[in-house]
């Protein structure tokens, strides 16, 4: 009986100095891995307040927002610049599309993050379901359905191995 209170006081012990501070695991999700930067490339210093940025039908489409038919034509086409500039990895036609004054993100370090993935990897960017969201005179949101096709660039050498000459 002794044994089993000393074994039940060390794994008190012991519970009460774990939860002070966990160490950092990979959980080989997609942010493992990501710059710890405050407003990051990746996810653009936007905080998670549990909302969707869109609302869906009854029958779980994206419901579209009411644009002027004009102003829609011009979003939908400035969506279209933006996916051709990634696709075409031209850094300042990409750069022009994106908004002078972001909120959520940096733009230098947008644009150097977009440099790092454009000499590391081949992508392609196909879209479907392009939907305009969110409305208001100046700025609108736009949800779609992006197929991403990646390629490495960078040669990956064995370890222990010599180049051929």
């Amino acid at each position: 009986m002794k044994k089993y209170l000393v074994a039940a006081g060390l794994i008190l012990v012991l519970a009460g100095c774990s939860g002070e501070e966990e160490a950092a695991e990979n959980g080989n999700t997609s942010e493992d891995g990501n710059a710890s930067a405050e407003n990051n490339a990746v996810g653009h210093g936007i905080e998670d307040g549990g909302e969707v940025g869109f609302t869906l039908d009854d029958e779980g489409n994206v419901q579209q927002a009411e644009v002027p038919a004009e102003e829609e034509k011009a979003i939908l086409a400035s969506y279209k610049e933006y996916i051709e500039a990634f696709n075409a990895e031209d850094t300042e036609r990409y750069m022009a599309v994106i908004s002078e004054n972001p909120e959520g993100f940096d733009r230098d370090e947008d644009k150097k993050a977009l440099e790092e993935a454009f000499a590391a990897y081949d992508t392609a960017y196909t879209t479907s379901d392009e939907t305009i969201v969110k409305y208001e005179a100046g700025r609108a949101e736009v949800y779609a359905t992006i197929d991403v096709e990646m390629k490495i660039r960078i040669p990956i050498k064995a370890p222990g191995r010599q180049a051929d000459r």
